[in-house]
């Protein structure tokens, strides 16, 4: 009997103990009304890598394997405000856009309900583009990017130009 009563008369006094709640960090709004009492929460390295490995397939122009990193049924809008719904008519819209080089500079991911699946990445670079009669161009562009599972739902990017 005495070895069943010490765990019980343990087990109800560790249940007894006021332990304070963990709140979790959530910090700023949303412009969605829905979304309005969950804030937003750090994101994943996970999600960020997805944009890194985005990037390096990118840079190396396979579009092969940046098709794979995008669901069917994407949305991409770019600074112009062409907005693709398939990888193969964006693929045509970045080979028409001449050369450029870029400079990744940050990204980060942010989740409005890390319940639920899926993060808001945000990256920035530095692109300096050449025109065909040689002039360089440099712009700041910034990408927000959805991703849910892995993969990329929707990209929008913007643009500032660089005053020299």
């Amino acid at each position: 009997m005495k070895y069943i009563t010490i765990p019980l008369i343990t087990i109800f006094f560790l249940s007894c103990q006021n332990t304070p709640a963990v709140k979790e960090r959530m910090i700023g709004f949303h412009p969605n009304q829905a979304a309005q009492d969950l804030g937003w929460h750090l994101g994943t390295q996970q999600a960020v890598d997805v944009v890194i490995a985005l990037d390096e397939a990118w840079a190396a122009n396979d579009y092969e394997t940046m098709k794979t990193m995008f669901v069917d049924t994407l949305t991409i809008t770019t600074p112009d405000g062409n907005v693709f719904k398939n990888f193969e008519d964006f693929k045509k819209y970045e080979q028409a856009q001449g050369s450029s080089e870029w400079e990744f500079l940050y990204a980060y991911s942010i989740d409005i309900n890390p319940k639920i699946g899926g993060e808001h990445v945000q990256a920035g670079f530095l692109i300096t583009t050449t025109q065909p009669d040689g002039t360089k161009s440099k712009k700041r562009f910034h990408e927000s990017y959805f991703v849910s599972q892995g993969k990329i739902v929707y990209l929008n990017q913007y643009e500032q130009k660089v005053l020299e």
